[in-house]
């Protein structure tokens, strides 16, 4: 091989090199091959609901809530007894969350065995939030915007292992914030 000859394959093995890698990026990416990490427990809203205007109701910070719609069974109940729990295990955080029970025409439940609990009674609020799944917990963040729910559950072990899922991603989300 004459040396044009080689300079000339050597070139293109040099462009090759730096565009097999771009074209295959490219190729993964448009085909869905590749799925982002993930790495919250909780069901992220996508977009999320913003409660803005409403927010006035409710406690500044970062708020983990539970709606009562009127029919809280057993599941909710254990819900509600999770969110109060946060207090405790949260530590040096706990001021920067504000368990709440959002209801619209006020609630059944015994407030007096979770008294670390807000209930907000407000209509529109709980309408707001009506297309979260009935008696899910969830976590707002300071600028009034759902972002992620967890389910419930009437067995007690299951509700502890959500609960910590919960917790995980506050924490996680806590130390990643700079409001609230």
């Amino acid at each position: 091989m004459t040396t044009i000859k080689k300079s000339r394959v050597t070139l293109v093995g040099v462009v090759l090199a730096f565009l097999i890698p771009v074209i295959g990026a490219k190729l993964v990416l448009d085909q869905n091959w590749y799925q982002g990490a993930a790495t919250n427990k909780g069901t992220m809203m996508v977009p999320p609901v913003e409660l803005r205007q409403l927010s006035d109701s409710l406690p500044e910070g970062w708020r983990v809530a539970l709606r009562d719609d009127g029919n809280c069974d057993q599941a909710c109940v254990q819900g509600l007894y999770a969110i109060n729990q946060l207090d405790i295990a949260l530590g040096k955080e706990t001021d920067r969350v504000s368990p709440i029970l959002i209801s619209a025409n006020g609630t059944q439940l015994d407030l007096n065995q979770v008294p670390l609990v807000k209930h907000v009674q407000d209509l529109a609020l709980a309408q707001a939030v009506a297309d979260i799944p009935a008696h899910h917990l969830f976590i707002i963040d300071p600028l009034g915007n759902v972002v992620l729910y967890y389910p419930t559950y009437e067995n007690e072990e299951a509700m502890r292992a959500e609960a910590k899922n919960l917790l995980s991603d506050l924490r996680t989300l806590l130390k990643l914030s700079k409001i609230g």
